[in-house]
């Protein structure tokens, strides 16, 4: 004999009611995502533990010693043009040698502002180089490593001013880098500066063997 179980209406809407609950709390398996992984990376700590970076300074720090002693050489030159200068008594002379000691300053005053600049456009593109190659590192570690957002942690820096009148007050000094500032705290286990160092650095020897 076959045995029907009722289920009353009142227990059926509870039941329909208690699931439709469920699939709407918060955390409930409809609605639970998963959170984003998130790191932090000190770019300064970052650029000074990079070997590309000491050896891009040691390069230019190179070029600006072969500058700095090209350019005693061409003083040195220039005081002798004077020494002979200051030796000749015909007035003819003498105005022809000044003219070719005016041309000689100018041109050396010319060549030295060309250097600084050069030097200063070398800076410049090392730096900028770093700063894309950082990023592509940190890229590289974020993806391998399943992190869908990285700062730039900035908390650790100190409030600094500088006392020069054209510098501005300093009161104004601080509330604008207080105002710059994006992270006040962040976990040394988010932190990814070290294994940014390594990726680079690790790149970097493949690249130079």
């Amino acid at each position: 004999m076959a045995i029907h179980t009722r289920v009353s209406l009142p227990v059926l809407c509870t039941a329909a009611i208690m699931a439709g609950l469920v699939s709407v709390l918060p955390g409930s398996a409809a609605q639970q995502t998963a959170v984003s992984p998130v790191a932090v990376v000190n770019l300064s700590g970052v650029m000074e533990g990079l070997a590309e970076r000491a050896d891009a300074e040691a390069g230019l720090r190179a070029k600006a010693q072969a500058v700095a002693s090209e350019a005693e050489s061409r003083q040195a030159s220039l005081r002798t043009l004077q020494e002979e200068l200051m030796a000749i008594t015909d007035p003819i002379a003498r105005l022809t040698k000044e003219e070719q000691v005016d041309a000689d300053v100018v041109q050396f005053m010319a060549w030295q502002e060309l250097m600084k600049q050069e030097l200063d456009v070398e800076r410049a593109l090392a730096l900028e180089k770093l700063y894309r190659d950082i990023m592509d590192a940190v890229a590289d570690l974020a993806t391998a490593d399943g992190i869908d957002l990285v700062l730039v942690h900035d908390g650790t820096r100190q409030i600094e001013t500088n006392p020069a009148p054209e510098a501005g007050p300093m009161a104004v000094q601080v509330r604008q880098q207080i105002a710059q500032r994006r992270i006040a705290f962040a976990s040394a286990r988010i932190d990814r500066t070290r294994d940014v160092i390594i990726r680079m650095n690790a790149d970097y020897k493949d690249e130079t063997r």
